[in-house]
């Protein structure tokens, strides 16, 4: 008998936890959580033409707008002081490439 209540006890613990992950892929925090993942893989893509699409479609959403784009200034700073640093032009040249994508995807979600 004990063996068999204890069957059931885990049975409805494991249902219990799926409802909860579920509710979890769910919530307002999992959306973040999948939008900043996707918008940092973005950034350390500027070549793929995919990034920008990323950036502005995650960028252009009203409740994001001012994170995404405080995000995306601070990056560049960053990246302009890098490049300034800079003194051999093979190692500039990865740095242009990234501060011109990051003005592109300001740009761009300044205008939508």
């Amino acid at each position: 008998m004990r063996i068999l209540t204890l069957s059931f006890l885990c049975t409805g613990l494991l249902a219990g936890s799926l409802t909860a992950e579920e509710n979890a892929r769910d919530s307002e925090e999992y959306r973040i959580g999948v939008m900043v993942k996707a918008v940092a893989e973005a950034i350390k893509a500027p070549e793929k033409p995919a990034s920008l699409e990323t950036i502005a479609k995650y960028g252009t959403l009203t409740a994001h707008y001012v994170m995404i784009r405080g995000w995306l200034v601070q990056e560049l700073k960053g990246v302009e002081s890098q490049l300034e640093a800079s003194r051999d032009p093979k190692k500039k040249h990865p740095f242009e490439i990234k501060a011109s994508f990051l003005r592109k995807a300001i740009r761009r979600i300044d205008l939508e």
